[in-house]
């Protein structure tokens, strides 16, 4: 009996533990992987965003998790994965130390999803984008639902690549045209996201 509560114990632990966004095996598997500055972007991301946002407000949450994540290097999926589009994994993306507007995308997410933010008000958005050039560029950002049923333009807040700020969309002049949202978690699963979703369950690096 004691034998089996000892088991128990373990793996309930061991259960646990896997289940952590960020754990001690990724960290080391990263290493190995990579380098030692991957090692150190996942261990930041442990504690400076896992750990230190835990009760933060939202707007704070949303802030520094944009900030975070836009430090890292933009390179295109075809230079990073000799492919015209990937969505990569968040360990993949902080692993690598660098990827496009999708992986941007989808790190913030997950790392926002982690610290409980509302799943149902953050959604993948497929917009159209114009920069300094005036050139229309296809885009990927992470959008924030102010209130759970927006009525303007200034209740959705932009999480981009392109601009370090988190901005309402009225203040994103360069964002001329959303072409779709997609709700992910909480909606019906394409064959991208559930791709995805396995890979972030097996920590893909």
């Amino acid at each position: 009996m004691n034998f089996c509560r000892i088991f128990l114990s373990f793996f309930l632990i061991f259960s646990q533990a896997s289940a952590e966004l960020i754990d001690a095996t990724l960290v080391t598997h990263a290493e190995k992987k990579y380098n030692v500055f991957a090692k150190n972007r996942f261990l930041d991301i442990k504690t400076s965003l896992l750990k230190d946002l835990k009760n933060a407000q939202v707007m704070k949450k949303l802030n520094v998790v944009n900030t975070w994540v836009n430090q890292i290097r933009y390179a295109s999926d075809k230079k990073v994965y000799k492919k015209r589009d990937y969505w990569a994994t968040l360990y993949q993306f902080v692993g690598k130390g660098k990827g496009d507007c999708e992986d941007y995308t989808i790190t913030k997410y997950y790392i926002l999803k982690n610290l409980g933010v509302d799943i149902h008000r953050m959604k993948f958005a497929y917009v159209i984008y114009k920069n300094r050039r005036g050139k229309k560029i296809s885009h990927m950002v992470l959008v924030y639902f102010k209130v759970a049923k927006p009525k303007s333009r200034k209740d959705i807040l932009i999480l981009g690549n392109n601009n370090r700020r988190v901005l309402p969309a009225s203040q994103r002049a360069d964002i001329v045209k959303v072409i779709k949202m997609i709700n992910g978690d909480t909606g019906a699963k394409s064959k991208k996201w559930k791709k995805l979703e396995a890979n972030m369950k097996r920590k893909l690096l």
